[in-house]
């Protein structure tokens, strides 16, 4: 076995397939997921990321969800705006018929 810390890494992920090695994750970062991995499942940093996992997927269908029904309820919105701003543009024309035959517009006019 060579003395190169590289090469030591490389040959213990070609022998234990099913570890993990990250690169490039912040400090902060590492010591949250360490903390949740022994607080909630006793060190087993596999399960913790599987949980992490879960969560994020479940986070996008809620958030996928979410904006669906928002869309709708939009698409709603502005159709009920749409048939109030037709109802205005539209006069009404309700009018009276007297007796002698003539016609009164509600609004006054003839």
């Amino acid at each position: 076995m060579t003395d190169n810390p590289t090469e030591r890494l490389r040959q213990r992920i070609r022998d234990n397939r099913n570890s993990l090695n990250i690169a490039r994750l912040p400090d902060k970062t590492k010591e949250a997921f360490i903390a949740l991995a022994n607080e909630e499942f006793c060190e087993d940093y596999g399960m913790a990321f599987r949980e992490i996992l879960n969560s994020y997927f479940e986070h996008n269908a809620m958030k996928s969800l979410f904006f669906q029904n928002i869309d709708a309820k939009l698409d709603h919105i502005i159709e009920s705006i749409s048939q109030t701003e037709q109802k205005e543009e539209e006069p009404e024309t309700r009018k009276i018929k007297l007796v002698n035959g003539k016609r009164i517009d509600l609004k006054g006019g003839e």
